[in-house]
């Protein structure tokens, strides 16, 4: 890959914290790269191919803000000049081209997850029956402060250990040290603590921009999930960011959208609507792609030489 020459057209602090180079420098491992691409207002990441010396492109984590005018072909043919074989990406589906723009420029463009969404522009709303009910009995076991992330990153990254464990989280969701000392950097994340006997037992990170608050990550320890901490911190959160008009919590756990799995049950509860999140790919260099995917098997994975 050449030395990205692309430049971002936004300073740091105006800019999406997932559109920002310091961003995606934290999320590379190895021997990947940030690569900024002036025409969308994001930041990707450079990932190496095994055995081939070449290079593809993947989205920031757990998506990528777009605006809604950006130039999707000049994107790509930026990245195609970088050297890049493919790219993929979930655009985050509140800050986003239309879908058929979308679909125009990327030769993959399908649906990915459900986002659940608490949307107050249609009008009041409330956690379902379920979920007041357990808000009200975490309460009763923890209690919830808003704290500096910057003096709690280590005890967040020692949390977010145990979901690894727990989980076997593998790829780029399985974060470094130095992701955790990144987002602390950053003044608009906002940290909750769920402190359960005097120790923090479980923890979420959220941000605001442009009118939408995002929950970004959360992690628990035996204690919290005993407690159902996540309740009293989902509810401290959203109440928090009571000037947001949208607030995204995400989707289902790993990569797959199984309305069955326990955390979309979970989002869902304190949701009023959603948004469908899309998975985008393109080839940038059909030559190279072909040369990494002969006679491999197809699985509808993309790009399918990491299938």
């Amino acid at each position: 890959m050449r030395r990205a020459s692309i430049v971002s057209r936004m300073p740091d602090s105006a800019a999406h914290p997932y559109a920002v180079r310091a961003y995606a420098q934290a999320l590379v491992q190895g021997e990947g790269a940030a690569v900024e691409v002036d025409a969308w207002g994001a930041c990707l990441l450079a990932r190496p191919i095994a055995d081939s010396g070449r290079f593809d492109a993947l989205g920031a984590y757990p998506m990528t803000p777009m605006a809604a005018d950006a130039a999707l072909k000049e994107g790509l043919a930026s990245l195609a000049e970088e050297g890049l074989v493919s790219v993929v990406l979930v655009p985050d589906p509140l800050a986003s081209p239309p879908r058929s723009d979308l679909a125009a420029a990327f030769s993959l463009c399908r649906p990915f997850k459900t986002h659940f969404v608490v949307d107050r522009t249609m009008g009041e709303f409330a956690p379902n029956k379920h979920h007041r009910q357990e808000i009200r009995r975490a309460l009763r076991r923890c209690r919830v402060e808003t704290v500096s992330l910057a003096e709690h990153a280590a005890t967040f990254a020692g949390l977010y250990g145990e979901l690894i464990a727990r989980h076997d989280i593998r790829g780029v969701a399985a974060f470094s040290d130095a992701y955790f000392v990144a987002l602390a950097d950053d003044a608009r994340m906002t940290a909750f603590a769920a402190v359960v006997e005097e120790e923090i037992a479980a923890m979420t990170i959220w941000f605001e921009h442009e009118g939408v608050a995002y929950n970004h990550l959360g992690a628990s320890n035996a204690a919290g999930y005993r407690a159902g901490a996540n309740y009293a911190l989902y509810d401290a959160a959203i109440a928090h960011f009571a000037g947001a008009d949208r607030l995204n919590l995400g989707g289902s756990a790993g990569a797959t959208d199984d309305p069955n799995d326990g955390l979309a049950f979970f989002k869902r509860g304190f949701a009023n609507a959603e948004a469908q999140a899309l998975l985008c790919g393109a080839v940038l260099d059909q030559a190279a792609y072909d040369a990494l995917t002969a006679g491999r098997p197809t699985t509808g994975f993309f790009p399918a030489y990491r299938g």
